[in-house]
């Protein structure tokens, strides 16, 4: 502060900012605005992340209940060797089920995964014709079927292993519906393992007409006596 020449006026002076000051802040505020912005983008690919999620774990789930539902109603599943449009199904992409009504006469579809689309078709067919395309199961990213005998149950190296089972004698049963040599009926199992974003399902599937003998024990205790008057 100091007065102006030659008046009695007090003037202000204001000291003005250095070269290094302004670098230093300006630095500040880049920073600032970088963890702002990461922030921002941290919290959208985490809703996005959660929001594909869901849609997966829902997708899972209702595929995984109609494979259930549709193994309950069918003579065999199977896994082709080859899938419905005519590709090798070495990795198990594709599941099958034939089914045959009281009229004798069969009912052939199957569950078709698609890696490069990341979804599940449902196919209609008749061997040796084309397959129409059905219902889709989207948000899907891998379905792999195996084929296992009934006594990989009881077989503890197996991935279709259930300590239930250990030890148990379990006779493998197979039915020949004569309608293809792919797809036999009996007490064989399928296993499916089911993906998606941030989840996996695995499940166990058998045929509803398959053949089972299981005899169950039942440990009680009887009645007390009758007092006798």
């Amino acid at each position: 502060m100091r007065r102006a020449p030659g008046t009695g006026t007090r003037v202000e002076l204001q000291r003005g900012f250095s070269l290094v000051e302004t670098i230093v802040a300006s630095a500040i505020a880049f920073i600032a605005g970088s963890l702002l912005v990461w922030l921002a983008h941290a919290t959208v690919f985490q809703a996005s992340h959660l929001d594909a999620r869901l849609n997966a774990a829902g997708a899972a789930d209702r595929l995984a209940e109609r494979l259930q539902t549709d193994a309950s109603s069918a003579w065999s599943v199977f896994v082709p060797s080859t899938d419905v449009l005519g590709n090798a199904n070495a990795d198990g992409h594709e599941l099958d089920f034939v089914t045959e009504d009281a009229s004798h006469s069969t009912y052939w579809w199957a569950y078709r995964f698609d890696g490069a689309r990341q979804r599940v078709t449902v196919y209609a067919y008749k061997p040796g014709s084309p397959a129409v395309a059905g219902y889709v199961y989207a948000a899907i990213t891998g379905l792999r079927a195996e084929k296992h005998a009934i006594t990989d149950v009881s077989n503890a190296a197996s991935n279709a292993y259930d300590p239930l089972f250990a030890g148990a004698t379990i006779t493998p049963v197979d039915v020949d519906y004569d309608w293809s040599t792919q797809a036999p009926g009996g007490n064989h199992l399928v296993r499916v393992a089911i993906t998606g974003t941030g989840i996996q399902r695995s499940l166990l599937l058998v045929s509803g007409t398959a053949p089972t003998h299981f005899t169950v024990i039942v440990d009680y205790t009887p009645p007390p006596p009758t007092p006798t008057p």
